[in-house]
């Protein structure tokens, strides 16, 4: 974790341009029998206005065969015939670095079958200077022929992701300027497999959270999941952080896919490629994460140090941290961290070095992640303070009862033991004190007497105790257990902890044991309550 000082800023916003445009402009070109040129549009998120580039590949399958049949597994190559190349203009004259380039992208499936086949290069390529051939690795994949008929293969999207040292790849996406007509076609004979199956559970998850996916009818192979909108366009493996699916015994899918931290709140589909099938799941409610930053202090002198710290931001991303004055972003005030695996991010050394930072803002790459908190410099002979203090007294812990008697019903002796039943008159606990300790309410009871030698020993009188916590209260309580009140039992409780206080309502349930032959009369006894 450092500062970024401004030129340095700009030479490494420069080398990430340069080689994401690198491996855009590499996308690999239509296939067909013979090979296919066409043009492909690239947009890198450190380089604006990139020139199309003009591409030239074919697209094989192998084995070669004259006819295929369901159920036969084939592998589908992307070779480059005509590489893109590393931009004239690029800042300081940086090379895309040997072995620093990852290709991946996906072949169209149509006809018989409709799906897209996620294909991937290693990471193989030289050195290439600005105006030099990016030499990118071919692009492979197996699929499953599934359904009879003409199948036909056709590029479609493409994403090059360079290693430009700053510890994550930069990812440049590319599509076709105009649609690519299919370049390879096969005949396949047999009979239709069942189409594949996608569940996907729990029906409401937090971005960055985890949906746990089942299916049927799945070929073995590759899995790549997907986020689609509702209807299920605009799907992007971006949103997805990371999956355990995988294809088991009678053809069956299973696993978890884990959203992204920034995706947007909605309503979604989860979808599933491999091996030329895909399918989607029902809907899925996002709910988004809040990104969420503190400062460490939000005013002070030219050359204040300020600490950031916040939560809810996408794991590895890099996180930056700019003075704002105004609305103009000040590169001359910035720092930046990596996000932690937990969302957390940790900037220490953000330094307020200009009197005209009125604020400052976080982000992770676009103002739709970015959160601003506002920031005052005091300047000496223009700024005034005057200390506020007010003192908060601790209040008391108190009971009180709703009234002071309780009448229990009566009974009419008939030879077997019978109960008297009840209900405590409510007791409000106020506890005001405003510090971290908990409290106990607890009662105990005498022996029952009817003033005339009969006795009903306090042991026979029970309650269940019962407790409600008022709105408001940072304690919870709990009731007491259920059983004899004797020389003491606990009605109502609330544990010690960080803050504790509020208001309770605490009654119970009381039942009075008789024996079949007791001796008849009026019995009295005194249920006595503390608090402690």
């Amino acid at each position: 974790m450092r500062r970024i000082a401004p030129r340095r800023s700009t030479a490494l916003i420069g080398t990430l341009a340069m080689a994401g445009t690198a491996g855009l402009i590499a996308l690999a070109p239509s296939a067909s029998a013979a090979p296919v040129d066409y043009r492909a549009h690239c947009t890198n998120p450190f380089l604006d206005n990139i020139a199309d580039g003009d591409l030239k590949m074919d697209i094989q399958v192998t084995p070669a065969k004259a006819t295929y049949t369901v159920g036969d597994q084939v592998t589908v190559t992307w070779k480059w015939l005509k590489y893109g190349v590393v931009p004239i203009n690029t800042p300081l004259g940086m090379h895309v670095g040997e072995n620093k380039a990852l290709p991946k992208g996906e072949v169209l499936l149509t006809g018989a079958q409709t799906a897209s086949l996620p294909v991937e290069g290693p990471r193989i390529n030289p050195d290439a200077a600005p105006g030099e051939e990016l030499k990118l690795s071919d692009m492979t994949a197996s699929v499953t022929l599934t359904k009879p008929g003409t199948l036909n293969l056709a590029p479609g999207n493409y994403t090059s992701y360079v290693d430009a040292g700053i510890g994550s790849d930069v990812a440049t996406a590319c599509t076709p300027v105009t649609p690519v007509a299919p370049g390879t076609t096969i005949n396949v004979e047999g009979s239709s497999s069942e189409d594949p199956t996608v569940t996907a559970t729990p029906g409401e998850v937090n971005a960055g959270g985890q949906i746990t996916i089942a299916g049927d009818n799945w070929p073995a192979g590759t899995l790549t999941p997907e986020l689609c909108a509702a209807d299920g366009s605009a799907c992007d493996a971006g949103r997805i952080t990371g999956n355990t699916l995988a294809v088991g015994a009678g053809n069956k899918l299973a696993g978890t896919v884990t959203l992204n931290n920034n995706v947007a709140a909605g309503d979604y589909k989860v979808k599933v490629k491999g091996s030329g099938v895909e399918a989607l799941s029902g809907v899925v409610k996002v709910k988004a994460v809040e990104r969420k930053i503190s400062l460490s202090v939000d005013h002070g002198p030219v050359g204040t140090t300020v600490v950031i710290t916040g939560s809810g931001w996408t794991p590895g991303n890099y996180v930056l941290a700019y003075g704002m004055a105004g609305d103009v972003q000040d590169d001359d005030v910035s720092a930046y961290t990596e996000a932690a695996a937990d969302g957390t991010i940790n900037i220490t050394d953000l330094v307020v070095s200009k009197d005209t930072i009125t604020a400052i803002k976080v982000n992770e790459g676009s103002d739709d992640t970015a959160v601003t908190k506002p920031f005052r410099v005091t300047v000496p002979g223009r700024d005034l303070s005057q200390t506020v203090t007010g003192n908060v007294v601790a209040g008391g812990l108190t009971i009180t009862q709703e009234a002071g008697a309780i009448k229990l019903s009566d009974i009419t002796l008939n030879g077997q033991a019978q109960n008297m039943t009840g209900a405590l008159n409510t007791v409000t606990v106020k506890d005001f004190r405003g510090g971290n300790t908990g409290w106990t309410l607890t009662g105990s009871v005498a022996d029952f007497s009817n003033g005339n030698g009969g006795k009903i020993g306090a042991d026979k009188f029970t309650w269940t105790p019962k407790v409600t916590t008022g709105a408001g209260s940072p304690s919870t309580a709990v009731p007491g257990s259920t059983g004899p009140i004797g020389t003491g039992a606990t009605l109502a409780s609330a544990p010690a902890g960080a803050s504790t206080g509020g208001t309770f309502s605490a009654d119970a349930d009381l039942s009075l044991a008789v024996p079949a032959y007791q001796a008849i009369g009026t019995y009295t006894s005194t249920l006595t309550l503390s608090i402690s």
